[in-house]
């Protein structure tokens, strides 16, 4: 009796089981997924070369996220040993890719890249991946001069729309270098609207894309929004307002002298401006592009920057007093044509020049002036830019004569009234 109780519980929880399997029916196997799992562990089996292989890549990997010319080096030296063991593995040579890119070897990263996209397997990588490793050849190609590969290259990978933004941001970048500014624009504003892009980068591509179009407007308002992240009644977003982006970028920028003329336009659009930096960066753009598309139009600006009237601001930096900034600037400007001529033979300097000015003290309390952080009165002068990497003497030559005559000025700087008071202004020198 019990035995047959038995026999019928299993049968009733069997039925129930099968049940439940057509009311949820197993996970349907992907075979082609199946397929490559079985052939990767039949070739880890079969294959003597796979360990060391795998090693050889371990080893490279580790010694790529070092992050030095050296390992990077080490780590390409590696991976031309793993593929002499594997040559039709592509992981091999995506990663000597990533090598070769640090070292900044465009032709050979090119190389790399394009045969490891020739011997991915099927199902080996996911479409994202494979879409980055196509943004990687682009950049490299386009370093290496291949302006009509890269372009193909990039245009590909955006249209598969399994890439991240900053495709289109290096799509743009590579139409501006071969002149084609209105598909530029398109492919720039499109990564503008993208939310995983370096966004100042954009910015002050479409500035330089803009300016070149002869659309100032537009120009004024990306190179605006790159330095202070936003436009006049947006949000803020990521700024660049020391130009890190443009001075020191992750990547060269294509073409010769490029950030040397997005500098140069950029100090149009600080608050105040300066067009000082704007004339010793077109200098310097002329200087390294003599051959450039956009001599030109640089050679335009130069002519409108000669006749500026420097200094064109005179910057409060401190202070509790009020400064009145035009008469402030009419004192320097008198002195200015002296100033201008201490860097007359050194084009690529930028000096700063700050002033501090007090007024009257109380009488007899000198602890007033101490308790309200008012400074001595005094002149000092920094190197703020020094585009042809003169020498210290020479540097210190041109701060000297100019300590000279700044010296002299500050008497002539509007007056304070007030007690216990005091301003700091400053402005820029550049040679004439």
């Amino acid at each position: 009796m019990l035995r047959g109780l038995i026999v019928v519980t299993s049968l009733l929880i069997a039925s129930d089981a099968l049940a439940q399997s057509k009311r949820y029916p197993p996970e349907p196997v992907d075979e082609d997924e199946e397929e490559a799992k079985k052939s990767n562990l039949w070739d880890k089996a079969s294959n003597p070369q796979r360990k060391p292989y795998d090693d050889l890549l371990a080893e490279a990997q580790t010694a790529l996220d070092e992050r030095g010319a050296d390992s990077a080096k080490e780590a390409a030296d590696k991976l031309t040993e793993a593929i002499q063991l594997l040559p039709d593995e592509s992981r091999a040579y995506r990663l000597r890719g990533d090598a070769h890119t640090a070292m900044r070897e465009w032709m050979k990263c090119a190389a790399d890249y394009t045969d490891a996209l020739l011997r991915i397997k099927r199902n080996e990588i996911e479409p994202k991946a494979v879409g980055d490793m196509r943004r990687k050849l682009g950049l490299c190609q386009a370093r290496a001069g291949r302006l009509a590969d890269a372009e193909k290259t990039l245009a590909d990978a955006a249209a598969s729309g399994v890439v991240s933004g900053e495709v289109w941001v290096r799509l743009g970048e590579v139409r501006i270098a071969m002149g084609k500014l209105d598909e530029a624009i398109s492919a720039l504003e499109t990564a503008a609207e993208q939310t995983d892009v370096p966004l100042p980068l954009a910015r002050w591509l479409l500035m330089g894309a803009y300016d070149r179009a002869r659309k100032p407007a537009l120009a004024a308002e990306a190179g605006r929004f790159a330095i202070e992240g936003r436009t006049e009644d947006g949000p803020r977003k990521q700024m660049d307002r020391e130009m890190g982006l443009l001075k020191n970028p992750q990547l060269p920028l294509l073409g010769q002298g490029e950030s040397e003329y997005l500098q140069a336009l950029a100090g149009a659009y600080f608050d105040p401006p300066r067009p000082e930096q704007a004339l010793v960066y077109f200098r310097k753009f002329l200087q390294l592009a003599p051959d450039s598309l956009w001599r030109k139009r640089a050679e335009e600006h130069l002519r409108d920057l000669k006749t500026a009237d420097l200094p064109e601001y005179v910057d409060k930096r401190g202070g509790n007093a009020v400064l009145d900034v035009a008469a402030a600037r009419l004192a320097v400007k008198k002195v200015m044509p002296q100033l201008r001529a201490c860097l007359a033979k050194r084009p690529g300097l930028i000096l700063e020049v700050t002033i501090t000015k007090g007024g009257p003290r109380t009488p007899g309390n000198t602890a007033v002036p101490v308790r309200r952080g008012m400074p001595p009165d005094g002149t000092t002068t920094i190197l703020r830019e020094n585009l042809d990497a003169i020498g210290s003497v020479e540097r210190d030559d041109a701060i000297r004569c100019t300590e000279l005559v700044t010296d002299r000025l500050r008497p002539s700087l509007p007056s304070i009234k007030e007690k216990d008071t005091w301003y700091r202004a400053a402005f820029l020198i550049v040679g004439p």
